[in-house]
């Protein structure tokens, strides 16, 4: 009898411990082998949209993205950061990266950048950003092309093309930067890296591949030692605040105050501004009739350094039916981000004004490109009066 009761006990122990082991699995476990395997399969079943390793090889670049971190769509869609905006259907950029000895065009399409050529290239044997003349290294920075010589006017060494860049821009003389005579071209020996003297050399053959992609006077070249990358989300987003900013300082001109109208630019950068009193009489006394004038500009492009944009946009003047091209005007702005606001006219600062080029050569001569503005809206003044 006694012996019945032991055995008894024993076997309900036994149960009862069997019992705790199986609470325990299910409940301390088994969830980690789900989640362990449902990580897996995350990057198991998207192997064709996205992987991180796909992401480090082809755009060399770091990520943190853990493998429980929820894959968001935007980022698998990278593009350069430096494009933002582009002014018009099919117009082009030029991208250098120094580090991989590698040239990019990218054109737009749909309102997207589009990569259309890789070429390798050479730039200077001295490697790091060029700071004065004759230290053969190649500037970083976005500039644009500005002339196109044919193998006709050049001597071989520049091989069957080149172009000319306008370095150094106005953030280089800021700097103090010298030197000149920084262009894209061929070369009549065999291409090698890091193997110019400032310039980016390409092989003869490829250099022709650039024509139909540049416009003069407005196809940005943006040279840096290595390309970094952006969500199209994080660009997008750069771009409407920029255009946002961009409106804001249209309407200081149009109908703001002098200090509404200086507010956006930096507070160390007073822009050329003696034409102010002479604008704000064409303005006020237009503002009443059939055809106001007004300032405006379309055909903006965006293209980001660092933490600097440079803004290219054709800058009119208009009044009725009428409307006369002032020229290229190039914007620097600096992005704030150490600022909180909701306002994008207080996120961004203009640091630089200057024209790319202008319309009216005279001007241009004269060195007076805010007075060609005004001449424009006299011009059409008299054409209303």
């Amino acid at each position: 009898m006694v012996l019945c009761i032991k055995v008894q006990n024993r076997t309900i122990y036994c149960l009862l411990t069997l019992l705790l082991s199986i609470t325990l699995y299910l409940v301390l476990v088994l969830p980690d082998i789900v989640i362990a395997d449902e990580s897996n399969s995350l990057y198991i079943n998207s192997n064709d949209i996205y992987s991180e390793d796909r992401i480090k090889n082809k755009y060399a670049i770091g990520s943190d993205l853990k493998a429980t971190k929820p894959i968001k769509t935007y980022e698998i869609n990278l593009i350069p950061s430096s494009l933002v905006k582009s002014p018009r259907e099919s117009s082009s950029a030029i991208l250098v990266e120094k580090d991989s000895q590698t040239l990019w065009v990218y054109t737009s399409k749909n309102g997207e950048f589009i990569k259309a050529l890789e070429i390798p290239c050479s730039t200077g044997e001295v490697d790091g950003p060029k700071m004065v003349e004759g230290d053969k290294k190649t500037p970083e920075g976005i500039y644009f092309l500005k002339e196109v010589y044919e193998d006709r006017f050049l001597t071989p060494i520049y091989g069957s093309r080149a172009f000319t860049t306008d370095y150094p821009n106005f953030l280089d003389k800021i700097l103090g930067k010298t030197g000149s005579a920084i262009w894209i071209h061929g070369t009549n020996k065999r291409l090698k890296p890091m193997d110019s003297n400032g310039c980016v050399a390409m092989n003869s053959d490829d250099v022709v591949k650039l024509d139909p992609y540049v416009v003069l006077d407005e196809t940005p070249v943006i040279i840096m030692d290595r390309l970094d990358y952006a969500s199209v989300e994080t660009t997008m987003a750069q771009r409407d605040d920029l255009l946002d900013f961009l409106s804001k300082w249209i309407e200081s001109l149009n109908k703001g105050s002098y200090l509404e109208y200086l507010f956006h630019y930096e507070s160390n950068y007073l822009p050329e501004v003696q034409w102010w009193a002479e604008w704000v009489d064409i303005r006020s006394r237009t503002a009443v009739s059939a055809n106001p004038i007004k300032a405006k500009f379309d055909r903006v492009g965006i293209y980001k350094h660092k933490d600097y944009f440079v803004v290219l946009l054709n800058f009119q003047v208009s009044s009725g039916y009428r409307t006369i091209s002032v020229g290229n005007r190039k914007l620097f702005i600096k992005s704030r981000n150490n600022v909180s606001s909701f306002y994008a006219y207080n996120l961004y600062k203009i640091i630089g004004d200057v024209f790319q080029s202008i319309e009216n050569k005279k001007a241009e001569d004269k060195n007076n490109n805010y007075n060609d503005f005004i001449a424009a809206a006299a011009q059409l003044d008299r054409q209303y009066r």
